[in-house]
């Protein structure tokens, strides 16, 4: 009370200007509350679109480990057509493998190669760089990110075009002459359809490894692979055994699965046989 009876006593402009300082003080007050408060919003809109985003990493990242799987069957069949087309002597017979078209009706046209068809997604990302919350994320972490996802486009872009090539290889399920500048164009069809197959198992497996080595917070990145979620990652296991059959090397989702059961609780365990 002894500091507030100067106060009373001041007149003019100390009066006027103690009370100039007083809004200022106040103003400052407010200014830096109001400062607080947008720093904490931003920090929550960051931390869910990175929760967001790294739900879009664990769904690439159970396609990169699926493409792993099936990378001996893929060389397995690139290997068998080639082996195919050298020893066609003027005639070919139709060559269409029976485990390879196993629930593709949607195809129409019996098919001569096949692998997963996934929809590797950056959306999440995409959407993250066109908000404010890609300036809180540090330089190295923002690398990090920038590269895993670009890999992840270079992946769909490619499998795109693969799946254009496999398309083109569908004369192959008819019988008929051979004779060898149409032997030369289908190996040389094939060559690049190898070619691009494989900077696709490249790219999937640099992606798996910049994944290995980033920061997880987000609890729930598993989510869709959860018993309420919408991948199945069990009947899909169990799918890729029964259209590739043994070949396919199920020990490459083990990193996966060990993740998932560490963070969510669950006990899932890695299909062996194919789909009932």
């Amino acid at each position: 009370m002894r500091f507030f009876r100067p106060v009373g006593d001041l007149k003019g402009w100390q009066r006027f200007g103690f009370e100039v300082a007083i809004i200022i003080v106040g103003l400052g007050i407010t200014l830096i509350a109001q400062e607080l408060i947008s720093e904490a919003a931003r920090a929550r809109q960051t931390r869910q679109a990175m929760d967001a985003v790294e739900v879009e990493i664990m769904s690439n990242y159970a396609y990169a480990s699926e493409r792993l799987a099936v990378e001996p069957c893929r060389r397995e069949q690139i290997r068998a057509l080639a082996e195919q087309i050298q020893n066609a002597n003027g005639t070919w017979a139709g060559y269409v493998p029976e485990n390879i078209n196993r629930n593709s009706e949607t195809m129409v046209l019996p098919r001569v190669y096949r692998v997963p068809i996934r929809q590797w997604s950056d959306g999440a990302w995409t959407a993250f760089l066109d908000s404010d919350a890609a300036i809180e994320l540090d330089r190295q972490q923002f690398a990090h990110l920038s590269i895993m996802f670009r890999g992840a486009q270079m992946y769909r872009d490619k499998q795109e075009d693969s799946f254009r090539l496999a398309g083109r290889l569908s004369n192959l399920a008819m019988s008929g002459p051979l004779d060898a500048t149409q032997r030369r164009e289908a190996y040389a069809l094939l060559g690049e359809l190898a070619a691009i197959e494989g900077l696709m198992t490249i790219h999937a497996q640099q992606f798996r490894d910049m994944v290995d080595r980033f920061e997880f917070k987000n609890r729930q990145r598993f989510a869709r692979f959860g018993p309420t979620g919408d991948f199945g990652l069990e009947q899909v296991i169990a799918r890729d055994i029964e259209h590739y059959g043994t070949c396919v090397d199920t020990t490459q989702f083990q990193t996966f699965v060990d993740e998932l059961n560490a963070t969510t609780g669950m006990r899932f365990v890695i299909p062996t046989e194919a789909a009932p």
